[in-house]
């Protein structure tokens, strides 16, 4: 076991760079690297959104390929090799394997491991926002076994990650044929070229009911009170459950009990997100959601959640939203909102093809949660000397 300042140059990145030392593509500059720059899930970085001059990147800290670059807030400790140079402000650390004892694809995988990370999240420091810097970095120990058995252990996580990287996005070819097969059924939902029916959203459900605007009293135990943080764009996640008394739940519900088949939406912080609820569930709106029920004569409630993703997606949504500073979604526009209104025959076979797609899912999902934890008993054994 030793650690990381033992084996590797540790360093924070520069102060900002004033914003006038951006540059147009056309010009000649150093790379600026942002936590943008990186896909979710990437292990390089090979190139940036944005360049600035030479004399901006003074105050900054340069890196190179080969580099290793962990966030140092937020997120912090996610690592990301470097394929490219550039230059980090003051959210980046920098590692830099001066000694040659490591292997690229071993360290990569050992910082990002729950065994390091686990460190991180104990050592890190400030009162309200947690961060890593230099010296706690330094202290984190790793094991480090001889290069050979670095390389053996990388290959084995690497190809339990490679199955899970397809599984991964198998669930995104999923979730894009739906929306595939939406737009071939009913035309783009924004110019309606198929030239439906259209009514407003008013007038197509028999209830949307904004939530109440107070955060409730949250118990260890009853019934869940719904939060944005739920929502997913199409579905639902329990990673972070919350529940509320009996008595908080009748009272958030006075506006209208939510339902099966209801769409819940979030009309404030991450905006476009819905699903709809399912007959096991029994919950209440906590904040931030719209609660939306199709007036079943007309729509059904897969035809609308589809077309509700659609228009209200991050790009679509801006007219609107209000606020200049904390942007939410307007109930009074949403309820005005125009929707096509195709024959309930094809809007319930979409909700058939629909539920089939869900169980493909499903089966995804549940062979991911599977691959994850195999993952996890990996990684665990492996920085242990048991693998």
């Amino acid at each position: 076991m030793v650690s990381l300042g033992e084996i590797c140059e540790i360093q924070r990145g520069g102060s900002p760079r004033p914003i006038s030392s951006y540059i147009t593509e056309s010009e000649e500059g150093i790379n600026w690297i942002k936590i943008g720059d990186v896909a979710v899930g990437a292990k390089y970085l090979s190139s940036t959104e944005e360049k600035i001059k030479p004399e901006g990147a003074k105050r900054s800290r340069m890196v190179y390929p080969g580099d290793f670059i962990l966030s140092n807030s937020m997120s912090f400790g996610r690592p990301y090799i470097m394929r490219t140079s550039g230059c980090i402000h003051d959210g980046w650390l920098v590692l830099r394997d001066t000694n040659k004892r490591l292997s690229e694809d071993y360290l990569y995988r050992v910082l990002g491991s729950d065994f390091v990370v686990s460190q991180f999240k104990k050592m890190a420091v400030g009162a309200v926002v947690k961060n890593l810097n230099k010296e706690v970095v330094q202290a984190v120990v790793i094991p480090l076994p001889p290069l050979p058995e670095q390389r053996r252990i990388a290959a084995i996580l690497d190809q339990a990650d490679a199955l899970r990287a397809k599984r991964r996005e198998a669930l995104a070819q999923l979730d894009s044929l739906t929306q595939s097969i939406f737009i071939e059924m009913f035309g783009d939902p924004v110019t309606n070229a198929k030239g439906w029916e259209t009514r407003s959203l008013l007038d197509s459900c028999d209830q949307i009911n904004d939530c109440p605007h107070s955060t409730p009293t949250w118990t260890e135990f009853g019934e869940i009170g719904l939060r944005t943080s739920n929502l997913t764009a199409g579905g639902w996640n329990w990673d972070d459950t919350r529940y509320v008394s009996s008595e908080t739940y009748h009272e958030r519900s006075k506006r209208g009990y939510v339902t099966t088949g209801d769409i819940v939406l979030s009309r404030e912080g991450t905006i476009g997100i819905a699903a709809i609820v399912t007959s096991e569930m029994k919950v209440c709106m906590g904040q931030r959601l719209v609660q939306v029920r199709p007036t079943r004569s007309l729509l059904s409630s897969e035809f609308l959640l589809r077309h509700l993703l659609f228009v209200l997606s991050p790009k679509r949504i801006g007219q609107l939203m209000v606020g200049s500073t904390s942007q939410h979604l307007n109930v009074k526009e949403l309820k005005l909102l125009k929707i096509p209104l195709p024959p309930l025959s094809i809007q319930l076979e979409f909700s058939r093809i629909s539920a089939a797609l869900a169980y493909l899912k499903m089966a995804e999902g549940d062979s991911l949660t599977e691959l994850n934890t195999l993952f996890a008993s990996l990684q665990h054994r492996a920085f242990r000397g048991e693998l």
